[in-house]
């Protein structure tokens, strides 16, 4: 019974994306609710707060999209149980009978309890994970029946080959992840073997929840990290504080897959940017509403690869090492 939490966490990945760099003061529709004849875009998550405040910015954007029907469009989150897909299966079956004009599926499990159904509704996804590997488009090009945006970039390997240029002498990363990382929709196609040809030795330290956290230096295995590598997933994003907190106690130069966490004593992050992720969300489903057809818009994903480092971290560093890692930076902080 622990996968239904797993999704939960990823779904609540993707919310925190959302609202890393934004404030949301926006009411949620696009339209007053008041119009009766307005188009539904529903959006399918957790009625939570952080989700709200994400579907209120889509909102904003949806207001600047030009829509060729003079029916107002209206944006609405709809609550669901995404963690039971047996619950789930009821709740869109009950979704779909309004009839929405688009519904935007928020989870792997949204998207393909809405496949099943086999209706005519638009599905617009947004997702954390790889959407081939989880089955739901044959391709990023070509989606079949539905398409979305996916955070997920495959940079694991790029890390390891920026680690290998950066440290040269290294061998040993130590990477902390979850169940959730190891499942393999997270990472990059043969990360393993690729890490293995570079000539590294990755050492893989499982958390199971936060009690172990406190413990991870404690592990043998530990003692040997030359490098941490910190990948994106549910225990860092809900316990990366704890996880930063940690690894300063090490010795071992530490590189995150997220630029917050240089704050709180990493070296190096590595991460896909997209500051227009929202505009092309808001884009796609008014083509969609529009009358493109769903299969010829391509899944798309983050284009720009940035690579920040902590100015105090590499300051202490030896000259060598440096200069090995200013030709990498794309941002200092």
């Amino acid at each position: 019974m622990v996968r239904p939490i797993r999704l939960r966490l990823l779904a609540l990945i993707v919310a925190g994306l959302l609202l890393e760099s934004s404030t949301i003061r926006a009411p949620i529709d696009v339209a007053p609710s008041s119009q009766r004849n307005a188009r539904i875009v529903a959006w399918v998550d957790f009625d939570v707060e952080p989700v709200r405040q994400g579907v209120a910015r889509l909102a904003e954007h949806l207001r600047a999209q030009h829509f060729d029907d003079i029916r107002p469009v209206e944006l609405r989150l709809v609550g669901a149980d995404v963690v039971q897909p047996s619950h789930l299966t009821d709740e869109m079956a009950n979704l779909s009978a309004t009839k929405p004009a688009l519904i935007v599926a928020s989870s792997v499990d949204v998207a393909k309890s809405l496949l099943e159904l086999k209706n005519q509704i638009p599905i617009y996804f947004v997702l954390q994970s790889d959407p081939v590997r989880n089955g739901l488009v044959p391709s990023l090009v070509s989606t079949g029946s539905l398409t979305g945006y996916t955070f997920f970039v495959p940079l694991d390997v790029k890390i390891m080959e920026l680690i290998r240029r950066v440290f040269p002498v290294y061998r040993t990363i130590g990477v902390v992840a979850d169940p959730v990382w190891l499942e393999g929709s997270l990472t990059s196609r043969d990360l393993f073997s690729q890490a293995k040809a570079l000539g590294l030795e990755m050492r893989i330290f499982d958390l199971q929840d936060r009690n172990e956290i406190g413990r991870l230096l404690e592990d043998p295995r530990a003692r040997d990290v030359q490098v941490w590598y910190i990948p994106y997933t549910a225990i860092s994003f809900h316990h990366g504080t704890d996880i930063a907190q940690a690894l300063a106690r090490s010795k071992a130069p530490t590189v995150y897959a997220r630029r917050k966490f240089l704050k709180l004593g990493g070296l190096i992050s590595v991460q896909s940017v997209d500051a227009e992720a929202m505009e092309e969300w808001a884009r796609s489903i008014a083509n969609i509403l529009n009358g493109v057809p769903v299969g010829s818009i391509p899944v798309m994903r983050p284009k720009e690869i940035e690579i920040a480092v902590n100015a105090l971290g590499v300051a202490r560093l030896d000259r060598a090492t440096r200069e090995r890692i200013a030709r990498e930076a794309t941002v200092f902080e």
